[in-house]
């Protein structure tokens, strides 16, 4: 009789009997999601090593005790497909990602919710962060995250993860990053995408 293999998928713990699953199967039968619009990563050791199944999606992967998955969003999205927007369009996308948002302040489309970080040299550490919702998301999408905690020098030069870092309007305990989501016209417009785009800043400070 097989014995359960436990492993995770976008910080969620799953379950196979299978020694061998494909990218796609992963992101469609655990993810539900859609594998023409998603690829699948690999997390190994601290989470700064990756394996990349971009257009990989049929080859088998062996499966083993808790190995580590994240599902990345690519892909345009229809604009007529949308129905909801701003602060309540990334409120209903950050729930359904298993998050808790709270609104700061509604008039000025403001929110925060905590965050465990899954990869990189803060993995396991919980920050709170904030974003300011543009009114027509998802046609525009927040200019970067808030973070209540103060990692880098404000007004320093140069590239990601210290640069564009500087005082936030949430308050003294709090940074504002300006990493603007590069290329977002063409992007799968969703909170999903967007979160994929906070991983990756996380994953390379």
């Amino acid at each position: 009789m097989a014995h359960p293999i436990h492993f995770s998928l976008d910080g969620e713990e799953e379950t196979t009997q299978e020694h061998q699953l494909t990218p796609n199967f992963i992101i469609s039968e655990f993810g539900k999601k859609d594998p023409s619009t998603n690829y699948l990563i690999q997390l190994k050791g601290n989470g700064q090593e990756k394996i990349n199944y971009q257009g990989k999606g049929e080859e088998p992967i062996r499966i083993h005790e808790h190995i580590r998955f994240q599902i990345i969003s690519t892909g345009p999205t229809p604009v007529s497909d949308v129905t909801v927007t701003g602060l309540e369009a990334f409120v209903m996308g950050l729930r359904a990602q298993g998050y808790q948002p709270e609104i700061i302040d509604a008039g000025n489309r403001r929110l925060a919710f905590n965050y465990v970080v899954e990869t990189g040299i803060h993995k396991g550490k919980s920050f709170k962060l904030g974003f300011d919702i543009p009114p027509d998301f998802p046609l525009t999408p927040p200019a970067g995250p808030h973070v209540n905690a103060i990692l880098h020098q404000a007004g320093q030069s140069g590239a990601h993860p210290k640069a564009n870092v500087s005082d936030s309007n949430f308050g003294s305990e709090w940074q504002y990053w300006s990493r603007p989501f590069p290329d977002w016209g063409p992007s799968k417009k969703t909170v999903a995408t967007y979160m994929a785009h906070i991983f990756r800043l996380w994953d390379s400070q």
